[in-house]
């Protein structure tokens, strides 16, 4: 298949979505913490129903660091992420119309667009947070209308680690690929005609 536009998950598709879980030397205990913390949270933060604010509060409260320790280890963590190499170079080299379609909350926005050019290497970045719905399919139609595209749905490649998500685009009319793993990818990405 050869794509018009491509759509982009995140976490899981182009880098690996563990970042956050990286402990300060100070805190071995932050990834229990963090992991504590999301299963609460996660779902209101990635609409924009809490913030980052919020978030460092209930962490500090949890690892005894204090809200700068928290915030200052979290914008670390931002700037440290794991890219699986084949699925960024494809995505770098902007091979087709493309934009990022990711669950993501505002510390993705205030600190790992701005630190990868996210908004250079795609015509456009698509967060929950700030459309206030983690429907991926609601997520793609927004990129598809923020970049004019008018074209059939069946030339709309989302590319994303979960199956069921990409199940729906596709029920939507739309195409799909799971992201399995970083060579599976090398090898299948063939096959979108780039």
């Amino acid at each position: 298949m050869m794509p018009a536009l491509v759509l982009w998950d995140f976490g899981d598709t182009l880098v690996d979505e563990r970042w956050m879980r990286r402990s300060p030397p100070s805190c071995p205990e932050w990834e229990a913490a963090w992991v504590d913390t999301m299963s609460e949270l996660a779902d209101a933060w990635n609409v924009g129903d809490v913030t980052l604010d919020d978030v460092v509060a209930a962490l500090a409260r949890r690892t005894g660091l204090t809200v700068a320790d928290v915030e200052a280890h979290a914008v670390d963590c931002c700037h440290r992420l794991t890219f699986h190499p084949h699925a960024w170079r494809v995505a770098t080299e902007r091979r087709w119309p493309q934009a990022l379609v990711t669950v993501n909350p505002d510390l993705f926005e205030r600190h790992v667009v701005e630190a990868y050019d996210l908004d250079v290497v795609f015509d456009a970045v698509v967060t929950s947070c700030s459309e206030r719905t983690a429907d991926k399919v609601r997520l793609c139609d927004a990129a598809l209308a923020r970049l004019g595209y008018d074209g059939e749905r069946a030339d709309v490649l989302l590319v994303d680690n979960r199956a069921d998500l990409v199940r729906a685009w596709q029920a939507a009319g739309g195409a799909g690929y799971v992201f399995r793993s970083d060579d599976d990818f090398a090898r299948d990405v063939r096959g979108f005609g780039a």
